[in-house]
C-alpha cells in the first residue's frame, strides 16, 4: 500500500478539489445557513493556514504543566533532520465504520481512490464515508483522510453536521474485526473550493492523524456545489501508559558532583525527574530535566545523598525509579 511520496503528490496534486462536487439539491440553502460554529475559514491557505500546533509551540512546547519543554516535536517528514527508517511498525487498520458520538454519526466506510479527472473519489451512497485508500491507514503515522457528502437531493448526508464538532470531540474508526482507533478533534478549518492545502491534508507528518473532509459554505447553484471545503483535523488518542510501559533511565551514576544517566530513546519522553534521600528511604524530587537538556544533575552536597531518576512521558506519566546510587557509602 505504500506509495513513493513523489508519485503520491503527483496524483493528489492534480486534484483542484478535494471532493467530487455536489449537484444542486433542495438542502443546499439549509446547509449554507447553519448557526455559528468553531470553523475557521482560511481565504489563502498557502499563506495564512494556521498550524495545528503554532510555530512557537512547535519549537518549544510545554508539557506536564510546564515542568518540561519539548523541542521540535512535530517536524516535517521531508526535513533532513528526520531519520526515515525503511521498516516501520504497522499498527493501522482498514476502516469499515466511523462513529462520531457528538453528532450522532455511525456510518459504513468504503475505500476510494483517485478518479480519472484527478479528484478524490467519494461513495455514491450519501450515507457512507470514503477512506482515501492510497494514503495512510488509520492508526499509522501520517495523515489518514476520510471524506463524505454533506447533503444530497433527498436530505442531509453522512457529514451534514461535521461543522458542529468541537475541539476534544472523539472520532472512532473501526475495522471489520472490531479493532478501534480513536481520534480527538483538534481544529476545524474551511478553504475555498479550488484552494485547499493538499500537502497539509494528505502530506507527511510524524504524528498519527485523521482528517475528515466535506463541503461547506454557500451553495453556488451555477456551479452545482458548495463554495468551500471543510476539514476537521484530529489526532490519535494514545492509550494511557502504565509505569511499567515507560522505561526508567539506565546507567545512573554519581561522578564527582554530578548525577548522570543515559537517555531513554523513545518518542514519548518529555524529561526526567531526579530524587534524593539522606537515609535512602524518604526521597524528595530535586530536579526536572527536559529531554533535550544534558542528562545530568549537579549537587555540591552529592556525597551526603542517595539518588534515583525517573522518566516522564508527554502526558506526565512517570516510570518506576531507576536503580538507587550510590549503592553504598
Amino acid at each position: 500500500m505504500e506509495m513513493k511520496w513523489k508519485v503520491y503528490f503527483t496524483i493528489v496534486g492534480i486534484a483542484a478539489l478535494l471532493m467530487v462536487g455536489y449537484e444542486t439539491n433542495v438542502w443546499a440553502n439549509l446547509t449554507s445557513s447553519k448557526s455559528d460554529t468553531q470553523v475557521e475559514r482560511i481565504e489563502n491557505p498557502k499563506v495564512k493556514a494556521s498550524d495545528i500546533t503554532p510555530l512557537e509551540e512547535k519549537l518549544k512546547e510545554q508539557v506536564a504543566g510546564g515542568e518540561f519543554t519539548v523541542i521540535n516535536k512535530d517536524k516535517d517528514m521531508n526535513s533532513s533532520e528526520v531519520v526515515k527508517e525503511e521498516d516501520q511498525e504497522e499498527t493501522g487498520i482498514i476502516p469499515a465504520n466511523i462513529q462520531i458520538p457528538a453528532i450522532d454519526v455511525n456510518s459504513e466506510i468504503e475505500s476510494v481512490g483517485v478518479l480519472d479527472n484527478g479528484q478524490m473519489g467519494v461513495p455514491e451512497d450519501p450515507d457512507k464515508a470514503g477512506w482515501f485508500e492510497p494514503g495512510t491507514e488509520p492508526g499509522n503515522v501520517g495523515n489518514s483522510v476520510i471524506a463524505g457528502h454533506v447533503d444530497s437531493r433527498t436530505g442531509p448526508a453522512v457529514f451534514y453536521d461535521l461543522d458542529k464538532l468541537e475541539k476534544g470531540d472523539e472520532i472512532i474508526v473501526t475495522d471489520k474485526n472490531g479493532e478501534k482507533k480513536t481520534y480527538v478533534v483538534q481544529k476545524l478549518e474551511s478553504y475555498p473550493e479550488n484552494d485547499s492545502p493538499i500537502s497539509r491534508i494528505f502530506g507527511p507528518t510524524d504524528e498519527r492523524r485523521l482528517n475528515l473532509i466535506t463541503c461547506t459554505g454557500e451553495f453556488i447553484r451555477d456551479q452545482g456545489g458548495h463554495q468551500d471545503r471543510l476539514v476537521v483535523y484530529s489526532i490519535l488518542k494514545e492509550p494511557e501508559k502504565k509505569k511499567s510501559d515507560i522505561k526508567a533511565p539506565a546507567n545512573v551514576e554519581v561522578n564527582g558532583t554530578l548525577v548522570t544517566w543515559y537517555a531513554v530513546r523513545e518518542d514519548y519522553v518529555a524529561g526526567y525527574r531526579v530524587y534524593r534521600s539522606k537515609n535512602g528511604e524518604e526521597f524528595e524530587k530535586v530536579a526536572s530535566i527536559s529531554n533535550h537538556e544534558r542528562k545530568s544533575y549537579a549537587d555540591s552536597e552529592v556525597s551526603q545523598y542517595k539518588y534515583y531518576v525517573t522518566t516522564v512521558d508527554l502526558e506526565g506519566n512517570e516510570s518506576e525509579p531507576s536503580k538507587t546510587v550510590p549503592t553504598s557509602k
